[in-house]
């Protein structure tokens, strides 16, 4: 963008770990090489420095990791290197070795006594032949060796590198909450101001600035937590800055859809209140149904003629202009609780792809509204629907959850653990197996309360408190009538230092889980990182997790362990010692709050998790008799299966839009867009691909990521 260069090589010199989709993702923005350094040498054995990572695409990179040393160099370290590599480059097959010099803490230039130093040793070894070099030149010796007709054959790798410095999977996760709630309010607020614009509902908004601050915070000592406090609390500022700029740029633009969209309400007796009408909006590009929730205020002032006995206000809820089913649910204030005025509804909507439907809420005396077939129940210890029972007895340890007629978790049930880890911020330096593995308990959990909050009939709510020395969390699970989903919210409340909280989920032998660009299977115990889903099974049996926030599991003696919170110091190392500076400050003390998702093993995890991180919005209405759209609509609809959307956006200059798929298809697809009357028949997507598209008008093209 700023330099007009295509960027053919990348360096990340230390991020910790790299995702099995990378190749993929490297490939659609024409890179062709990528150098690294972590994990180390000792942690991802390699047989040759240089070798092919394959992505599922069929993309083909050219890796690097250099056999001695680091990204850096110390300013006396120069000759001592080049000796260490004497002995290497005697026996490799490669002749163009690369080493990486430096002062830079992550490979920054070097002194002129660094430059020195590389002359004087190639003067005294004239055997070697010594360049300065980039990436790029690097990297173009290195493909001129490898293509000779007696090049060296490279190595071929399938699949993530990993790992290395675990404890960043879930180390201050007070910073990484609302970066992940940052990038997801971004990616529903873009693709729905871009879908406005386009079809002229809206002005074109400008979202860069938003983007750049995200972006930013990705910096691999920002959002891996191993950074001082002060700087979290400036970069939290920055995202959640950045999540309000995009909250507010999407509500005007809906403002403008709920102006164009004709919204005649009801008639009412003399100086009595009309409903209140809502515009419901689906950021998704395929259909919803789903349940919402929706609170009003029914008059300007309270009903005083139901002071008192505000249970028995009678209620009517439409959508789509027709009376619907709903449940009054608590509001979320306890004031004047006598008064009858604000209400709250859980009610179910039906939502076009990428559209919208109209709901309303109203005091109207009479109305009868319809059941449906199925529903949900809570009593006592317990709540239940047509899949699902979840019971919690105070005393007990865990929580008893049934699967259609069978126990999930089996007698132990869910449950918590805490668990020591002394290992600060980055996890284990070195991978050593107790730090890999996080076995020793310390403190034991069990159910101190328990109630039913919400008893049907469309959805049923049980609060579970959980407590242990220093430590407790809140559980509210939901059962939905007719949804086979378990939603738990949880709230954590710790003081705990070198430890950390797990979610306990007994019956997990492997799992598949997302990881940026890609899904990866995997069996080994110990720390890994995730993204929203994950799948797990023992055998033939299993469950599925989705989150909106939480990345770091482990897999330990058949169970799935999901990390809630970890207690460690702000930018510190290895074994932390608690008695001497017990004065320094102890990450995410205080509360978190966290979404998850219990579903069965073969249930669609990407559109669970979809509808979890991004929800619909809704959007107060007016009476507006004079609109020119109808009450319920759609925008667009996009149809191809195993294709996953992972942005659409305006397109350079506000001009059409830019929309970015991930195919995991075992075949070719060509995914069918629908813009309003429009069809367009996309250009074929290959098994893996990262593919970018720019629509303009009745026409679209394959374009290279960000050129």
């Amino acid at each position: 963008e700023t330099l007009g260069v295509n960027v053919k090589s990348g360096w990340q010199a230390d991020s910790f770990g790299h995702t099995a989709g990378l190749p993929d993702v490297l490939a659609a923005g024409g890179v062709e090489n990528f150098a690294f350094t972590r994990p180390n040498r000792e942690d991802f054995i390699l047989k040759t420095p240089a070798f092919w990572w394959h992505g599922r695409s069929g993309a083909k990179i050219l890796g690097y990791r250099a056999p001695i040393g680091w990204y850096g160099c110390e300013r006396d370290e120069v000759k001592r290197r080049f000796d260490e590599l004497v002995p290497y480059a005697k026996t490799s097959k490669l002749r163009n070795i690369g080493m990486f010099v430096g002062l830079g803490n992550h490979g920054g230039g070097p002194s002129r006594q660094i430059v020195a130093d590389v002359h004087a040793w190639a003067a005294a070894h004239p055997d070697f032949e010594v360049r300065f070099s980039g990436l790029n030149g690097f990297f173009n010796a290195l493909r001129r060796e490898v293509a000779a007709p007696d090049g060296p054959k490279l190595d071929n790798i399938h699949g993530e590198l990993q790992y290395c410095q675990r404890g960043c999977y879930s180390s201050v996760m007070r910073f990484k909450h609302p970066y992940r709630r940052a990038e997801h309010e971004l990616l529903r607020g873009e693709r729905t101001t871009a879908l406005l614009a386009n079809a002229g509902l809206a002005p074109a908004t400008d979202l860069s600035k938003a983007w750049e601050s995200v972006l930013f915070n990705s910096f691999h000592d920002i959002l891996p937590g191993s950074s001082i406090e002060r700087a979290f609390d400036e970069q939290i500022d920055e995202v959640g800055g950045a999540r309000h700029a995009v909250r507010h740029d999407t509500f005007l633009a809906l403002n403008h859809l709920v102006g164009r969209v004709r919204i005649a309400l009801p008639a009412v007796g003399h100086d009595r209140p009309k409903a209140v009408p809502f515009l419901v909006w689906n950021p998704h590009l395929r259909p919803v149904q789903t349940f919402v929730e929706i609170e009003a205020c029914l008059d300007h002032r309270p009903v005083w003629q139901y002071k008192d006995r505000a249970e028995k206000l009678p209620l009517e809820v439409r959508v789509g202009g027709k009376r619907a089913a709903f449940q009054i649910i608590e509001t979320e204030h306890e004031c004047f609780p006598e008064l009858a005025w604000r209400k709250r509804v859980v009610v179910p909507i039906t939502l076009p792809a990428a559209g919208w439907n109209l709901a309303t809420v109203g005091w109207v005396e009479g109305s009868k509204s319809p059941a449906l077939p199925r529903t949900a129940t809570g009593r006592g210890n317990s709540i239940r629907n047509d899949f699902y029972q979840v019971t919690a007895k105070p005393g007990a340890g865990g929580i008893q959850v049934r699967h259609r007629g069978r126990s999930l978790f089996g007698a132990r049930g869910l449950q918590l653990d805490t668990l020591a880890d002394n290992w600060g911020s980055w996890g284990s330096m070195n991978e050593s197996a107790p730090g890999v593995r996080l076995i020793e308990k310390i403190g034991r959990w069990k159910i101190t309360r328990v109630a039913v909050t919400e008893s049907g009939p469309l959805r049923a709510a049980l609060v579970v408190r959980l407590t242990t020395n220093r430590a407790h969390v809140d559980l509210t699970f939901q059962l939905t009538a007719g949804v086979e989903e378990v939603a738990i919210d949880a709230r954590v409340f710790t003081d705990l230092e070198a430890a950390r909280i797990k979610l306990i989920l007994p019956g997990a032998r492997a799992v598949e889980c997302e990881v940026p660009a890609e899904r990866v299977k995997r069996t080994l115990e110990g720390e890994a990182p995730m993204l929203r889903w994950v799948r797990a099974r023992d055998g033939r049996n299993g469950f599925s997790v989705v989150s909106d926030v939480l990345a770091n599991y482990d897999l330990e003696g058949g169970d799935l362990r999901v990390t809630l919170a970890r207690a460690n110091r702000y930018s510190c190392a290895e074994n932390l010692d608690q008695k001497t500076t017990w004065w320094r400050p102890t990450t995410d003390r205080g509360e978190l709050r966290e979404k998850l998702t219990l579903l069965p093993l073969s249930a669609p995890v990407v559109e669970a998790a979809e509808l979890l991180s991004q929800p619909p919005l809704i959007a107060m209405g007016w009476e507006n008799r004079t609109g020119d759209l109808p009450i319920s609509g759609s925008l667009a609809t996009l149809t191809s299966p195993d294709v996953q959307l992972l942005a659409l956006k305006s397109g350079p200059g506000g001009r059409g839009l830019e929309l970015r798929v991930k195919s995991y298809a075992t075949s070719p697809r060509r995914p069918v867009l629908k813009l309003g009357q429009k069809t367009l028949r996309l250009p074929a997507v290959l098994p893996g691909e990262v593919a970018t598209f720019r629509i303009a008008g009745a026409s679209a093209r394959k374009v290279m990521l960000g050129r």
